[in-house]
């Protein structure tokens, strides 16, 4: 399993939500799976969209190989641990976090992550992945790594 943070963020939420949304991916394939795990895509990016900052919202994703085939508990859990992780010490009424699930037709699945970079109690600015934010992340990857037996990016 890899955690990644993309470099998206600046351009509309609105894009990036029905892009996750699509039946179809970035090549024109059909994707075999997608499923709102998490959030509202729509309610992410009206929030997202509506910030005035230069970068809106954290993009992610959670991805394991076709071998892993990772059960939903799983995933759910995996989810539960990243929106700990994300949001320590903030009330969940303060932050959204809007998790869509793609199945791949070989059986792999991924798992996209927006966030809008704003704290809704305060509107004050909000970064889930400073910088640094590796060592933290790449924590909690590996503690399901070598629980689970999965594939580690990181295994030469």
């Amino acid at each position: 399993m890899m955690i990644k943070f993309l470099a998206h963020g600046t351009g509309k939420a609105s894009s990036a939500a029905t892009y996750l949304l699509d039946s179809h991916d970035h090549k024109g394939e059909e994707r075999a799976g997608v499923a709102v795990l998490r959030g509202d895509p729509q309610q992410f990016a009206a929030v997202a969209d509506s910030l005035d900052f230069q970068h809106r919202y954290r993009s992610a994703v959670i991805s394991w190989s076709e071998e892993e085939a990772p059960s939903d508990a799983e995933i759910g859990a995996v989810l539960d641990d990243f929106e700990a992780l994300s949001f320590a010490g903030l009330d969940r009424q303060d932050v959204h976090l809007t998790a869509v699930q793609h199945r791949e037709a070989g059986g792999g699945v991924h798992v996209h992550i927006l966030v809008p970079r704003v704290h809704l109690g305060t509107g004050k600015s909000l970064n889930i992945a400073p910088p640094g934010h590796r060592k933290d992340f790449d924590a909690l990857r590996d503690k399901w790594n070598y629980g689970k037996g999965w594939a580690r990016p990181d295994d030469p």
